[in-house]
């Protein structure tokens, strides 16, 4: 009997093991869990529920959030929008803290540097990818041969179609898929609740449940100055939901690592993760020092401080899961199996695809530090002055030799960022950049050369204070002229940070090549063989891990046993009084003030918060609840702890994803703002 070729031997081999379980899977459009969905729920696909939802599914600059109106109303979670409100605000008229309605078309505040995209249709590209990578090509020239394909491919997509084309990579390369996109620039705020009440119960109530948070606001998307008319949007549902109802949501999860070999999650366990919290721990110390300096001071860190203890809390949850005994056991051990009759299958040659990645990953750890901390700083006026010398000079080379940032498809979504007219405080910048300089310092020592070229000297917060004065670059028209001048004008500047970005940018270009070569590209090249043994064995059975790109979850609305506590499904308005009375309504479990009046005119009963078993992660925050009908009856904005293991393992008995009631922000919207108007928009009157 002739012998079967390595990966159809594979194939039957993962056949045999279990596929996905329960509400599992962060489904690709294309691919959607039909099987799933008719054995356990009795519910039909239909081509023509995917592309209504499909249409009406936005992404809010990198979240989740949905067209509610046929005249672009979009509807997202505050904390989404927060970035943009908080740019909106300034001393005296501070959003964030008292609100925001717009009762006209003409009192609606355009966002600065705010995109949303929708995806207009896919298509898999895998077999043009493949055949652009020699098999026997070294780990640099498949790089090189893989990325200049793909830019081919979305270079030409843009050309014929005139939508934004992405090529995404599945199932760890497994899969090459284009997405087109139609993306809007013209953002404007509608609607804001105070955060206080967005965001009620603070850090300390956040990723649990029980929750009272009314966490949504309202969008509008124009196109040459007139609300954008789209192709889809979702109606209001009158009914609303109830216990055991079967949900979906429609989103763009950031990422997961369940595919991952156990060597990569011991590396995420026993190195990045402690590095990361660490990291957010030493930023949230700076804002926390910067917000006491004066209210003033507190408004402009809110937003960065708001966001660092969030990821702290997230990151943390995920580490406690990383070292659960059980879930790296459950790894481990599935893994065993399959290395093992990989082995027996393997012919002279094959080579293992374990440790492949095992030495990749070696080669990434031991320069880990590096690679962290050698940067513009993050999301600083300094990483806006090292974009545009990269920019400058990465647009200079072939696509297949570029950095991947600077794929023409990821700089369209660049450029409105860097040229964005959203207020910069140099007070601010300057003490997030020293905590940064002094971060680096403290992980690579004053001799490296980083931070020699950093720091001088100088101690990390005169070095930054020098700089940061003297630069001019907080100003958008300084940015856009270094922009559209090119390399030439980039060279030819005296400003300090883009003079100090000049010199950084060599290393940071070596570090990152370093990444991309000895380590991404052997690790997806390993991945890949993995991959595609998975997808051909599961095929529609197995989603891929999320790549922030759309996708589709299902659920069930239920409650869960938390440790022996019985949690139920929702919350109501009842509740959120009786949680601010019983800590006094001391911070962060205060009302806002015309809370403490509004309460008396709500329906009591009205469900405020509600869990499901939607499979759900970071980028999902904005994912509108759907019913059977497509119709909307909830808002994603956050997971219990429980859930945050499912970044690796899924799993429904704890897990929850959280969601506003559609019902809640109806409630609200009359009874406490009076904002009739934009309800009946909402409810299609």
């Amino acid at each position: 009997m002739p012998r079967l070729p390595l990966y159809a031997l594979l194939c039957l081999l993962l056949a045999t093991m279990t596929p996905a379980h329960a509400d599992e899977g962060m489904w690709t459009f294309e691919n959607p869990p039909a099987q799933a969905l008719a054995e356990r729920y009795r519910f039909s696909v239909t081509p023509a529920w995917l592309e209504h939802l499909r249409l009406a599914a936005v992404n809010f600059s990198g979240a989740s959030a949905s067209f509610v109106s046929p005249q672009g109303l979009l509807l997202t979670n505050h904390h989404v929008g927060f970035a943009c409100i908080e740019k909106l605000s300034k001393a005296g008229s501070d959003f964030v803290m008292n609100g925001f309605l717009a009762r006209s078309r003409e009192q609606e505040l355009p966002c600065p540097d705010t995109e949303i995209k929708v995806l207009q249709s896919s298509e898999d590209v895998s077999a043009k990818v493949f055949a652009a990578v020699q098999p026997t090509a070294s780990d640099e020239v498949a790089n090189t041969q893989r990325k200049t394909a793909i830019a081919g491919i979305e270079q030409a997509c843009a050309k014929t179609s005139k939508l934004r084309c992405e090529v995404v990579s599945l199932y760890h390369g497994a899969l090459y898929h284009l997405y087109r996109y139609k993306v809007w620039h013209d953002v404007r705020l509608v609607f804001a609740p105070e955060k206080q009440i967005a965001f009620f119960g603070g850090d300390p109530d956040n990723f649990v449940f029980p929750r009272y948070d009314l966490d949504f606001a309202i969008f509008r998307a124009y196109q040459n100055g007139q609300p954008v008319k789209p192709a889809s949007y979702l109606h209001w549902s009158r009914e609303g939901i109830q216990e055991h109802e079967l949900v979906f949501a429609a989103g763009h999860p950031y990422s997961t690592d369940r595919l991952d070999t156990v060597i990569q999650l011991e590396s995420l366990r026993d190195l990045h993760y402690p590095l990361r919290i660490a990291s957010a721990q030493r930023q949230r110390a700076v804002l926390t020092a910067f917000a006491a300096r004066s209210p003033e001071s507190a408004r402009r860190a809110e937003n960065n401080l708001f966001g660092v203890e969030n990821r702290i809390k997230a990151l943390q949850g995920e580490y406690k899961a990383l070292n659960d005994g059980k879930l790296m056991r459950k790894k481990t051990e599935e893994e065993t199996a399959l290395r093992k009759s990989y082995r027996e299958l393997a012919q002279a040659g094959d080579g293992d695809p374990w440790r492949q990645i095992a030495v990749a990953t070696s080669q990434l750890d031991a320069r880990a530090r590096e690679l962290w901390a050698v940067t513009y700083g993050r999301h600083t006026l300094f990483s806006l002055a090292g974009q545009i010398v990269e920019l400058a000079h990465e647009r200079l080379l072939p696509e297949g030799e570029r950095l991947e940032d600077y794929r023409e498809a990821a700089i369209a979504s660049l450029l409105p960022r860097l040229k964005s007219n959203a207020p910069i405080y140099k007070d601010l910048e300057i003490a997030r950049l020293a905590g940064q300089w002094q971060e680096a310092a403290d992980l690579l020592g004053r001799d490296h050369p980083f931070v020699r070229r950093v720091l001088g000297d100088a101690t990390p917060l005169a070095a930054a204070t020098a700089l940061i004065e003297a630069s001019k670059i907080d100003r958008a028209e300084q940015r856009v002229r270094l922009i559209e001048g090119g390399v030439a004008a980039v060279e030819a500047s005296t400003d300090p940070l883009i003079v100090l970005a000049r010199d950084i940018y060599p290393m940071r270009r070596a570090l990152q090549k370093f990444a991309e070569i000895e380590g991404e590209t052997p690790i997806k090249r390993a991945a890949e063989i993995i991959g595609r043994a998975r997808y051909r064995a599961y095929g529609d059975r197995l989603a891929p891990d999320a790549t922030a790109t759309l996708r589709l979850t299902f659920g069930s609305v239920s409650g869960y046993d938390a440790d022996g506590i019985l949690t139920p499904w929702k919350t109501n308005f009842l509740g959120l009084q009786a949680r601010a009375a019983a800590f006094d309504e001391r911070p962060p479990f205060d009302l806002p003030p015309r809370w403490t009046q509004g309460l008396r005119r709500l329906a009591p009963a009205t469900p405020l918060d509600f869990v499901s078993t939607l499979d759900i992660i970071g980028g999902n925050s904005g994912s509108p609840v759907v019913n059977r009908q497509g119709e909307w009856v909830g808002l994603i904005f956050d997971q219990n702890l429980e859930g945050l293991g499912n970044r690796f393992v899924y799993s429904d008995v704890k897990a929850r994803a959280v969601a506003v009631d559609a019902r809640a922000i109806m409630e609200a919207l009359v009874k406490v703002y009076g904002a009739d108007d934009l309800a009946r928009e909402l409810r299609g009157e």
